[in-house]
Parts: C-alpha cells; sequence; structure tokens
C-alpha cells in the first residue's frame, strides 16, 4: 500500500481512523506506545503527524518468508 497520501498532512484521530478503517482507541494506543506522532493542540484537539503514520505503517508491512518444517515439505512435493 502506498501512504504518500498522508505525508505532509496532520489528521485528527477521528479522521486517520477512517482513512485506515481502524478504531479511533488503535490510533490512541499507537501515540501512547509512542509508534505515530501526536500534538496536543488543545484539551480536545490532538492532530497526528501523516510522516510519523506513512513510516510506522510501512515498517509494518509484511515481509514474504520462506516456508519451514511441515509446509516446506508439502511445498517440494508439490514441485517433484
Amino acid at each position: 500500500m502506498d501512504y504518500a497520501t498522508l505525508h505532509g498532512k496532520h489528521f485528527s484521530p477521528a479522521t486517520l481512523s477512517e482513512i485506515l478503517d481502524i478504531s479511533i482507541s488503535q490510533i490512541h494506543r499507537w501515540i501512547t506506545a509512542g509508534e505515530i506522532t501526536a500534538i496536543k493542540v488543545s484539551y480536545r484537539c490532538t492532530r497526528i503527524d501523516g510522516d510519523s503514520v506513512a513510516r510506522f505503517l510501512t515498517r509494518r508491512q509484511a515481509v514474504p518468508r520462506k516456508p519451514i518444517g511441515i509446509a516446506t515439505k508439502s511445498t517440494l512435493a508439490s514441485q517433484a
């Protein structure tokens, strides 16, 4: 997935949760864990840096792995 649309922008937790199709509480968990950068503008106004979100989501993308164990044996058998 390309996260270029997030670069250079700031989002509210509600807007970001709609864009990413996740819950607002998950956004707050990422902020609390320090995974993404957020700025508290006022008591009820938080803005999240889109660049930090793009970096975080890019780091989390799954990398395809080679099968191990029984999966390797079944893959080799099907190729023969």
